[in-house]
């Protein structure tokens, strides 16, 4: 696939096939990650990927959870986007992978390894849409981080930054049509 039409076809996928990605492909997915720049040169970076159906049902319902957590912030949502969110959030979309992303736990240089792991979720996410699948980069789960270290045994000196849920598009995925900035509102030339 051409670079430019990958970036162009990248959405968040919120409506996924009952069915799990093979993990060589999960595995080459998280090589290409790895292949991004990172503070010097650190790879300070750890993916834990969860496949296994029962431990990805208790993900699932503890994101349900979250509606009530960040109640207000649901309710400033569209009734349209208010029933696309219950529906995701009931069941992770059907989605059946989750790669949870990880940097050490740290005071020093703890923002230029956000920055770096950030680039490498770019990558996984873009190397999956290069493959057909679909990713939904899931915010909320920062929220339930004590509840998800303990669940997959993450080491304590170990900090969630991301999770991505990952699989193949429902054949009836649509992205949400969104207005994107101009590029006059977010660039200036010095």
């Amino acid at each position: 696939m051409d670079f430019q039409n990958t970036i162009n076809l990248r959405h968040s996928v919120r409506s996924f096939e009952p069915k799990k990605v093979p993990k060589t492909i999960l595995k080459s997915l998280i090589k290409n990650a790895t292949k991004a720049p990172s503070s010097g040169n650190d790879q300070n970076w750890k993916f834990y990927v969860v496949s296994e159906t029962n431990t990805r049902n208790k993900l699932a319902k503890l994101l349900s959870k979250s509606l009530n957590k960040f109640k207000g912030e649901f309710d400033k949502l569209s009734p349209k986007l208010q029933k696309i969110t219950n529906e995701f959030y009931s069941d992770l979309g059907g989605c059946q992978n989750i790669i949870f992303a990880y940097i050490p736990k740290r005071l020093n240089f703890r923002d230029s390894a956000i920055a770096s792991i950030s680039c490498a979720c770019q990558n996984l996410m873009l190397s999956a849409t290069n493959k057909e699948l679909g990713t939904c980069w899931v915010g909320t789960f920062k929220g339930f981080e004590k509840e998800i270290n303990k669940l997959l045994e993450i080491p304590k000196n170990e900090e969630l930054v991301a999770s991505i849920l990952i699989g193949y598009p429902s054949k009836d995925f649509k992205p949400l049509k969104r207005m994107k900035k101009k590029i006059s509102d977010v660039l200036t030339f010095i």
